[in-house]
């Protein structure tokens, strides 16, 4: 009785361990019995079919899959490689996929099959890759200022992570770049990175788009359903943009997922596993909003496992020339044209604009200056409108007047000196001072050197003569 009692203890074991092993395969797998009925499947086979585990237990392979052979070669025994297969979901739609068949034979007896699925369509996997791809990455994120610096090294340690990201910031300031990147640099990189934002969907449409529908789930429903965000995102991350916009019976629906890692279409009944790294954004006060009662705290805190805070524009002025010259040259490029000088006052304007629209409006700006200049030089009249008339106002006088800023612009009144500038200052001394203001800007180091060369439209080797140079005299 004993043995027994430990025989069977020690098959409820292996079988915990097959099944343990078998929810790591990311691909769909289905073990069966020799006539071809559902013993175990993964949690990857779930999603594939939508159905949980409970429902696809003692199913028949004909009611999953549109191939009569496999059936066949289940009952034979006889192994498979690449077989193509049509897997058919609730709505009876077919899916092309690829079999492998592994028969179970003891004591030359056949007792059943593993089945593995890989692999969609070519043009189905690549039009997936197109649609829920990433464009940016760390190296897009511009900017050297100690705030900027310390963002990016702690979004490069936390890549690897499956916690939950909240990343917090004012319209414009990059928020999505920063998901994009995080996701680019993680295990999840081969998988997709699905958006959506919260704020542009009906608050009716919204939790179809996130949750997916089934069949007849309402009025307009496509014939099969239709996978969610959640479903597409398999593998991946998604991207719950402008957070703070979700409807309060969504938030609690939410929660679910966050503590169950399953999801249940709109009309359905069958729990379908996601296996999903969540980031969120917003720009709005979410404690104001959890103490007037519209945001949920519970889910605040599931959300703000590792939290991020881009600043606005306006708080890094120090990073203001570096991105000026960056779109200057990536649009002068994209547009074809030549590159353009700053005035002065037109520099000083820039730099003592407040920048509402964050690092979106410099880009528009920016954009619009290479457009429509014809010349060489940008001043004050190139700006567009509303950059002009702030800096017209009393409180850009005020801003402006014997402010660091001033000094800035002053340093750096040139985003494109051309090889000849220096050369045409006319005398040593201002030479002199142009090179030592961009030695202060750059440092001493040898990139410093480097950049300040960049910046003046020398070389290096001549930056070096200069330097040498005055520092004889």
């Amino acid at each position: 009785m004993q043995n027994n009692d430990q025989a069977d203890k020690n098959r409820k074991l292996l079988r915990k361990e097959v099944e343990g092993l078998l929810a790591l395969i990311t691909v769909p797998v289905l073990v069966v019995d020799a006539v071809g009925q559902v013993l175990h499947a993964n949690p990857a086979a779930e999603n594939v079919w939508g159905r949980s585990l409970v429902v696809l237990l003692n199913q028949k392979l004909p009611a999953l899959i549109d191939t009569p052979k496999l059936l066949d070669c289940v009952k034979r025994g006889k192994p498979l490689r690449d077989c193509s297969v049509d897997l058919l979901d609730q709505g009876g739609k077919r899916h092309p996929y690829a079999c492998r068949l592994d028969p179970l034979i003891i004591d030359r007896q056949v007792e059943g099959a593993i089945l593995q699925f890989t692999g969609q369509t070519v043009e189905a996997e690549h039009e997936k890759t197109r649609k829920y791809t990433t464009r940016y990455t760390f190296a897009d994120i511009r900017g050297s200022s100690p705030t900027i610096t310390g963002l990016k090294e702690k979004a490069k340690k936390i890549a690897n992570s499956q916690s939950t990201v909240l990343i917090r910031g004012e319209s414009g300031t990059g928020k999505e770049v920063l998901a994009q990147s995080i996701h680019a640099s993680s295990t999840r990189w081969e998988g997709p990175f699905v958006a959506i934002n919260c704020a542009a969907i009906p608050e009716a449409l919204l939790e179809s788009e996130l949750f997916g529908y089934e069949e007849g789930a309402f009025t307009g429903a496509k014939k099969g359903g239709k996978p969610g965000r959640f479903e597409l995102a398999l593998n991946g991350t998604l991207f719950l943009d402008e957070i703070g916009d979700m409807p309060h019976y969504l938030q609690a629906k939410l929660l679910r997922v966050f503590q169950e890692r399953r999801i249940e279409r709109v009309g359905g009944s069958e729990s379908i596993p996601v296996d999903v790294r969540l980031i969120a954004a917003t720009h709005k006060d979410l404690e104001g909003m959890i103490a007037s009662g519209q945001f949920r705290e519970d889910l605040f805190y599931r959300l703000n496992v590792i939290p991020f805070y881009i600043p606005p524009l306006r708080e890094r002025k120090e990073d203001l020339y570096d991105l000026i010259q960056y779109y200057m040259k990536s649009f002068g490029e994209k547009l074809g044209r030549e590159p353009k000088r700053f005035s002065t006052q037109a520099m000083k304007c820039l730099m003592a604009y407040h920048w509402p629209g964050n690092i979106r409006e410099l880009e528009n700006s920016l954009e619009y200056i290479v457009n429509l200049e014809i010349g060489d030089l940008v001043t004050i009249n190139s700006l567009p409108a509303s950059i002009r008339e702030f800096w017209t106002s009393k409180e850009a006088a005020g801003v402006s007047t014997g402010s660091q800023l001033e000094h800035v612009a002053n340093q750096q009144n040139d985003l494109t000196v051309s090889s000849a500038t220096v050369a045409q200052l006319g005398n040593d001394q201002d030479e002199e001072q142009l090179i030592v203001e961009a030695i202060q800007r750059f440092g001493k180091s040898t990139e410093g050197k480097r950049k300040a060369a960049e910046s003046l439209g020398m070389s290096v080797a001549t930056l070096y003569r200069r330097l040498s140079k005055y520092s004889r005299k």
